[in-house]
């Protein structure tokens, strides 16, 4: 009897240390159980906030896609425009190179008309003194308006197709300062040609011109007075 009773004993024992490791199994696999619920949230936080980075990532990244197009535009538009200039400049260059090759060669022109007009004046002079002293010496009666009309003949035949000797006619006709839009409309030069011819004239000090009002003004008497 007392064996059989050491027995059941025994197997109680037992029993209750397995039921002791159970129990602390259990606890262990709700402790884990909960280990993993936690981990589960903090899991499906982080893929939440990595949801919301990546939407906001790809909104950011949409935005920086339609600047850069815009980008792109705008500097496609600008090398259009900038090839568009540099073809007008090379236009331009091509024209001015034109176009001052052309005035260099006016202005030779012009300069060797000049002396030409230059040394025909001198002449015309020399021979208006010339027939002065013939005068005075053999004390003719002559009017002076009649030596007055042959120097202007010579004058006319002479020069009367040169710029400068029209102006300088047209001045000393006048008597007073003139514009040079009066010159250009009363002897029918060409604007750039009388122009030229004042500032020739300036150089040589027979008149003055007036840069702000245009004005042109007889220094020197063409007729040596």
């Amino acid at each position: 009897m007392s064996i059989e009773r050491e027995k059941i004993l025994s197997q109680l024992e037992k029993l209750k240390e397995k039921a002791t490791t159970l129990l602390d199994e259990r606890d262990k696999l709700v402790q884990e159980s909960e280990e993993l619920r936690t981990a589960r949230r903090e899991a499906e936080e982080k893929t939440w906030n990595l949801q919301e980075k990546l939407e906001q990532t790809e909104e950011e990244l949409n935005s920086v896609r339609s600047e850069l197009e815009r980008t792109e535009q705008a500097l496609e538009s600008k090398k259009a425009e900038l090839e568009e200039k540099t073809e007008k400049i090379s236009t331009l260059e091509s024209e001015k190179e034109n176009e001052i090759s052309a005035i260099i060669e006016e202005r030779d022109e012009l300069r060797a008309e000049m002396d030409q007009i230059t040394d025909r004046l001198q002449r015309v002079s020399e021979l208006y003194r010339e027939t002065t002293a013939e005068k005075e010496k053999l004390e003719e009666k002559v009017d002076v308006s009649d030596l007055l009309s042959i120097y202007i003949t010579l004058i006319e035949t002479v020069f009367g197709g040169k710029p400068h000797a029209r102006v300088l006619y047209t001045l000393h006709n006048t008597g007073a300062s003139i514009t040079r839009k009066h010159i250009v409309d009363s002897t029918g030069i060409v604007p750039a040609l009388a122009t030229k011819a004042i500032h020739d004239l300036r150089n040589e000090n027979l008149v003055e011109y007036d840069e702000e009002t245009q004005e042109v003004t007889l220094v020197k008497d063409i007729f040596g007075n």
